[in-house]
């Protein structure tokens, strides 16, 4: 999407155990950082966005892109600072000096959900890393509400769609949670 303030690149992708798809931002860019020079698009629609106000102001630019490729010199691989520019972005979470804080707009537990939902959603976490442990005995998520010896998940949330959360943690665990979960899928070192 093209608008007055830069690009909004979005791509269409499958939730990781439903049929579901949805349009995740994978990129923002300003007009001053859109790569110009050595960029191919593919477009195959065009969808004009007209101001509320007046009818015939064009506010923005749609694209349905086929394909969209950068030259080798300004193609770079997804760094932890990108990754953590997402979660804010999408959770309102961050990660500064080795501390993550929590969205203050929802509760502790929300803000677990709502980290576990963007690594499902951005493919960070598929089915095949399920269950993901929580200690000796416990699943933090698993394919169903259950821990290890068949015990139920305190607190429980279906994230997606056959994808369970324990969510009974403290605010302070939560935050931990969240640290370990982010090292798991390679955003910590």
């Amino acid at each position: 999407m093209f608008t007055s303030e830069g690009i909004t690149v979005k791509e269409e992708r499958k939730a990781p155990l439903s049929n579901d798809t949805k349009y995740v931002t994978i990129d923002e860019l300003e007009w001053d950082d859109f790569p110009i020079e050595n960029l191919t698009m593919e477009v195959t629609n065009i969808w004009p966005q007209l101001s509320d106000e007046d009818d015939t102001a064009l506010e923005a630019l749609e694209f349905e892109v086929e394909r969209l490729e950068r030259s080798d010199a300004q193609t770079e691989a997804s760094t932890s600072d990108d990754f953590w520019e997402q979660v804010y972005e999408q959770t309102g979470i961050t990660y500064e000096d080795g501390e993550i804080t929590l969205s203050g707009n929802k509760n502790a537990k929300d803000n677990l959900v709502a980290f576990v939902d963007f690594l499902l959603v951005n493919g960070y976490l598929t089915e095949g890393d399920l269950p993901i442990k929580s200690g000796w005995k416990r699943y933090l998520i698993n394919t169903e509400p259950l821990h290890q010896k068949g015990g139920s998940m305190a607190e429980d949330v279906e994230v997606t769609d056959g994808v369970y959360l324990e969510t009974k943690y403290s605010r302070k665990d939560i935050c931990k949670k969240i640290k370990e979960l982010a090292e798991r899928v390679g955003e910590l070192e």
